[in-house]
């Protein structure tokens, strides 16, 4: 299949950028940028200041969204300036669960997205698309280009995030026995036996050791139900300096301290993809961490999931099934109280 033909593209640098020094990242931003229609603009930080944009000539005006900032460069970085400067709050959230750095967030809901990255500390990237269909595209390319100014660049190994493009998912339907799946029930539950059999079977059909190892589901903030595969076999080695019921409980904690941090995520994804108003303002949430990867889907203004894997080559294959799992549980009437 032949190679996407090219999309114009314009650099807009700041006064401190160098050919020396900054060259030879900015032609691989430029190239990403220009074989990506989905990305509407790109942004590359060192040491939490702007060193450069890279745009698409044909992109519509953000306008009233950004304010009059008076200057191409600022409105283009402003979306993802504030989402670097929030996940630098949410990465320090996530240290106490010992799975290493966040490396990158994506954040989006049905009119466009925000993705995020570390290339080594001190350099970030951010990258903004003004279309739900051109999401998917983004992460892929920018996934991409992480990698390759880290390799190519700098020397250094690759992190694979977004996880290993070649890694197989686990099995759709778990050994029960052999996993030892556990699931339970909160305070938004409805003691319902049905009900309550009809959740954990989903919880069955979706959770492995392989990919995703832990989902919860939330109505309003409250603990619907959690599941998880932790206490089998083939994960024991995940938890030599962290207990199971430790990490329960702090996956439990996250879903509660991420709801702040959830409000600024939105203020940045609003100024370039303000959501419907019968929609959520983030419907999907990426944390990819050095171990793995946190993931939150809503279903609807009032429920979301929570998902975890512990495995980095498997973050995309853990994401793919927490949407699925996403949409069983949309299917799911809860019976009346």
């Amino acid at each position: 299949m032949a190679a996407p033909a090219p999309h114009g593209t314009q650099t807009l640098t700041e006064h401190h950028w160098a050919p020396e020094r900054l060259g030879r990242i900015t032609s691989l931003c430029d190239e990403a940028v220009s074989s990506t229609p989905g990305i509407r603009s790109l942004s590359h930080f060192g040491n939490g200041i702007l060193d450069f944009v890279v745009c698409r000539t044909d992109r519509r005006p953000l306008g009233a969204m950004v304010g009059d900032l008076g200057d191409e460069r600022d409105e283009e970085s402003l979306p993802g300036s504030r989402l670097l400067l929030s996940t630098q709050d949410v990465g320090v959230l996530l240290q106490p669960l010992g799975t290493g750095e966040l490396m990158r967030t994506v954040v989006a809901n049905g009119e466009g997205c925000l993705w995020g990255g570390r290339v080594k500390p001190g350099e970030y990237l951010a990258a903004v698309t003004d279309s739900a269909e051109g999401a998917d595209a983004m992460d892929a390319a920018m996934n991409a280009l992480v990698t390759r100014i880290r390799t190519e660049v700098h020397r250094l190994p690759d992190e694979l995030p977004g996880g290993d493009p070649a890694a197989r998912p686990g099995p759709s339907r778990v050994d029960e026995g052999r996993t030892r799946l556990r699931v339970d029930f909160g305070t938004a539950a409805t003691p319902e036996p049905a009900y309550e059999e009809r959740l954990r079977a989903l919880w069955l059909g979706h959770l492995n050791t392989n990919d995703l190892q832990y989902a919860a589901y939330y109505r309003d903030w409250t603990l619907v139900c959690a599941g998880d595969v932790f206490e089998s076999d083939d994960l024991g080695p995940k938890f030599l300096g962290v207990s199971v019921r430790t990490r329960r409980t702090a996956y439990r904690e996250l879903s509660r301290s991420l709801r702040g941090h959830l409000i600024r995520l939105a203020d940045a994804l609003g100024l370039v993809a303000p959501a419907r108003a019968d929609r959520p303002a983030v419907e999907r949430l990426v944390l990819d961490v050095q171990e793995g990867a946190i993931y939150l889907a809503w279903t609807s203004s009032r429920e979301f999931l929570v998902g975890v894997t512990l495995d980095q080559t498997q973050v995309a294959n853990a994401d793919a099934r927490l949407q699925r799992l996403a949409g069983a549980v949309r299917g799911l009437t809860a019976p009346p109280r």
